[in-house]
């Protein structure tokens, strides 16, 4: 009895130290794949066109948009009827807004509003880009935001209305926020 103990205590023994290596650990090797970068690369180089292209445009407006950090551009109506403040994430927003695709400069000047949506800002399926630029505009505000397709509907479009890596030119003006 008290070897056939022992012997169980030896299988546990090697089962618990065999169990406890970490094989699942160990180095994997891969070959350096070069094609990999050529995609960091066209992305990068698309990227770059966008920027380009935004700007030239911009340069022709008579609108002064300021280029936030994330990569939209933003004008707010300094004329605008504000109340004193801003929405963050988690708040509810109502915005009247328009939104063109951004391939001619004339449409800039442009400032009809059509329709209008509620969303939680941070929490919704809305682009990021419009997420951005709301939180940096105050109730009453409205503005023109020109959103890079990278903050937008990216390299898969939406749908048939939006083409894949469209830039966006939106028309806004925050109605109402609800905390």
């Amino acid at each position: 009895m008290i070897f056939q103990m022992s012997r169980i205590s030896i299988f546990l023994f090697i089962i618990v130290l065999f169990s406890c290596t970490k094989r699942y650990q160990s180095r994997v090797m891969h070959e350096y794949d070069a094609s990999k970068d050529v995609f960091i690369e066209a992305n990068r180089t698309i990227i770059q066109n966008e920027e380009n292209k935004i700007d030239s445009m911009l340069t022709q407006s008579t609108n002064f948009f300021i280029k936030d950090s994330s990569g939209i551009r933003l004008f707010i109506d300094p004329y605008s009827q504000e109340i004193d403040n801003k929405p963050k994430d988690g708040d509810n927003v109502l915005v009247a807004y328009n939104c063109v695709l951004f391939e001619d400069h004339n449409l800039i000047n442009d400032d009809i509003l059509i329709d209008t949506i509620s969303f939680q800002i941070g929490y919704s399926k809305q682009m990021r880009g419009l997420n951005y630029a709301i939180k940096r505009m105050k109730t009453g505000d409205k503005a023109k935001i020109v959103i890079p397709s990278y903050l937008g509907f990216g390299m898969s479009g939406y749908g048939k209305i939006v083409p894949p890596y469209s830039t966006l030119l939106l028309n806004v003006q925050l109605l109402k926020i609800k905390e």
